[in-house]
């Protein structure tokens, strides 16, 4: 429910106005002076400001520029007489969102106040999405054909149609939040803002202040109020991530969100409504933490209404190939997609992955980037060990056939000329790195320091 502040010296305006707009579905709170509209904006942080233009000691100017500077998206709509009409159109060169010439038509008043609360929460909604991915591939942006992927996107689907608050459990790097903003995506909420907030990435103080918002004055550095997670989030989607590790002091006040939709901001005195659809994650075991008692046990059955399991990468191994060519063309960016031979997609295949998919994903951006497949002896692959020398045919023909990107193909064969001519001279100086040095014309530590890199112990050459 969206929070009006209407400001009127006038008693009896007040009671038509708080009347209406209550009719219309605000929360109205009322004002019959700039001082005590200030207090009252500080308190309920409303979301549009109706205003008199002319009142005793202060005015609606002094009030507008007192917005402007403490809560620029605020619209600020002026009631004004006929005569003052030049005043309340210079006021929108300033920032005022709209004028009425009073006496104000009710109907008239509601419909500048919808726009006027529209306005605010798409503004809100720009300036926070503005820095997000919206990238919208395969299913929503989840990849995969498996049977496991098909019965998540089947049962995304499902609650998606529904409003009920929804736990997605899986392992760290198995795309939770995107599981959230494919739901968020299929729902009637779609319109409306997804707003995800972690749950353990602030300290608790700070936590309750990103999701309830702040007054002014509220803490030290709580220079000006501050619109938190749950209102931005109004008519649409709030994503808790990691909810499993959040206070026990704070699951309370998410409690109560759930329970009766409202929500108290730091430092205020009043409450205001809130719709927000809540979907929530994590990657522990929470039936476990509330037998310790780290986790409310209301809240646990609160939150899973509906529980979706996000299946780990190595359990869905079929749809490795898939991801691989989505993580190429994506980290690419334009340029010419490298490729990757059979024999990596096997070894990628048959690793365990412990950071999921996004492990997968850091790993091909490592290789797009340094256009090596030693990069992929992290997961147990290894390049040929005993290519023939580069000088015969079948040495070439081996490597194309193994698909060896040019530059792995001259790593290997320079690889294989080091530990052959290298092997040779300590054979010759019975394993002494010192004389095979002083053979080949190289500094005794840089031979050293090549003997280290292609794997060569020295002391296997002594006396043979």
């Amino acid at each position: 429910m969206a929070t009006v502040l209407v400001v009127d010296d006038e008693e009896r305006y007040l009671k038509i106005y708080s009347m209406n707009l209550s009719d219309a579905g605000y929360q109205v709170h009322t004002a019959n002076s700039v001082e005590k509209a200030i207090q009252l904006f500080e308190e309920s942080h409303p979301s549009a400001v109706i205003t008199d233009l002319k009142m005793p000691k202060q005015t609606g100017e002094d009030l507008l520029n007192y917005v402007s500077t403490h809560s620029p998206h605020t619209p600020v709509i002026i009631l004004t007489a006929y005569g003052d009409v030049q005043s309340a159109v210079a006021m929108m060169r300033r920032g005022a969102f709209h004028y009425l010439l009073k006496p104000v038509e009710m109907d008239e008043l509601k419909l500048f106040v919808d726009q006027a609360v529209r306005f605010q929460q798409l503004t809100l909604e720009v300036e926070y999405l503005r820095e997000q991915d919206k990238e919208r591939e395969g299913f929503e942006g989840l990849i995969g054909q498996s049977p496991s992927m098909m019965q998540l996107f089947a049962l995304i689907d499902r609650v998606a149609k529904s409003d009920s608050t929804v736990l997605i459990l899986g392992q760290s790097g198995t795309g939770k939040e995107m599981v959230a903003q494919a739901i968020h995506r299929r729902s009637s909420r779609s319109s409306g803002a997804f707003i995800p907030t972690n749950c353990i990435a602030l300290p608790r103080e700070l936590l309750e202040s990103e999701m309830f918002g702040h007054v002014r004055g509220s803490f030290t550095g709580a220079v000006g109020s501050k619109v938190g997670k749950f209102e931005l989030a109004d008519k649409g989607t709030l994503f808790l991530d990691e909810i499993g590790d959040m206070d026990r002091n704070l699951q309370g006040k998410i409690l109560r969100v759930l329970q009766d939709g409202s929500i108290e901001p730091v430092g205020a005195t009043t409450s205001k409504k809130v719709d927000v659809r809540v979907l929530a994650a994590t990657n522990c075991d929470l039936q476990e933490r509330v037998r310790q008692g780290a986790f409310r046990e209301d809240l646990f059955y609160r939150l899973n209404v509906v529980p979706v399991v996000v299946p780990p990468l190595h359990d869905r191994q079929e749809d490795i190939p898939v991801l691989v060519q989505h993580f190429l063309q994506k980290k690419a960016q334009g340029k010419t997609i490298p490729k990757i031979p059979s024999q990596v997609i096997q070894a990628l295949m048959r690793y365990s992955w412990p950071g999921n998919v996004r492990e997968l994903e850091n790993l091909i951006e490592r290789f797009v980037v340094l256009e090596s497949l030693d990069v992929f002896r992290a997961v147990g692959y290894s390049l040929p060990a005993a290519a023939p020398p580069v000088s015969t045919q079948s040495s070439v023909k081996l490597m194309l056939e193994q698909e060896f990107s040019y530059k792995d193909a001259k790593a290997q064969v320079v690889s294989d000329f080091d530990r052959e001519f290298l092997t040779e001279a300590l054979k010759k100086a019975n394993g002494n790195i010192t004389r095979a040095a002083e053979i080949v014309g190289m500094d005794r530590k840089n031979f050293s320091d090549k003997l280290s890199e292609i794997g060569v112990d020295a002391k296997k050459f002594k006396n043979q």
